[in-house]
């Protein structure tokens, strides 16, 4: 008796290979052509959104504007002896207050994106649906964050790169959601094929 892959591990495998690149899915199926035909769009689209609003439109959760670790701090009373049970985010400006969040007498709690996970998701509802161009997505966030680092020896709160507004920013993080969830419907089908060619 001949021996048969699991059919679950396999769309398994292919819903992954579709996530970490656009089109993946359907070249690890042997649909050649429609994996290269998804890969240019899904790409293009998502570039053509950073063309038209700037890096800067990827936004990634846990950041602040200056590209550093927003932060949680506890609140203390004034003598800096009891808790007063409130925490504030702090977005900091610069490298010094990225490693002393807070005013004297508050006590840091951690980066935001893990002492409240949902909400910081919940501030930046559009990066759902750009991570979903996986690897593509990240790397774009990490040359974001690195170019909203204020430039080298400014004492001020500068920014480096800064933010498209308006409609151009609107526009460009449309595109990149919106090639996300394309993505997603990619993953799908092509985790849906990878089912029927097993049965």
């Amino acid at each position: 008796m001949a021996q048969t892959h699991s059919p679950f591990r396999s769309t398994l495998m292919v819903c992954l290979c579709a996530w970490l690149v656009p089109g993946g899915g359907y070249f690890l199926i042997g649909q050649r052509a429609r994996g290269m035909t998804v890969a240019v769009t899904i790409t293009a689209l998502f570039l053509a959104g950073i063309l038209v609003g700037g890096i800067r439109i990827m936004d990634p959760p846990g950041w602040g504007q200056f590209g550093y670790m927003t932060q949680m701090v506890e609140k203390y009373d004034r003598r800096g002896q009891q808790p007063e049970g409130q925490y504030a985010r702090v977005e900091p400006s610069s490298s010094e207050e990225a490693q002393n969040p807070g005013s004297d007498g508050d006590k840091p709690a951690g980066p935001a994106l893990l002492t409240e996970p949902l909400s910081e998701v919940g501030d930046k509802p559009w990066y759902v649906g750009q991570i979903l161009c996986g690897p593509l997505t990240l790397a774009a966030s990490a040359v974001s964050v690195h170019a909203a680092h204020p430039p080298a020896g400014s004492t001020a709160a500068v920014e480096g790169v800064p933010q498209s507004h308006s409609r151009s920013w609107e526009i460009g993080t449309l595109y990149t959601a919106v090639a996300g969830m394309l993505n997603l419907l990619v993953i799908i089908d092509s985790a849906q094929r990878a089912g029927q060619g097993k049965q």
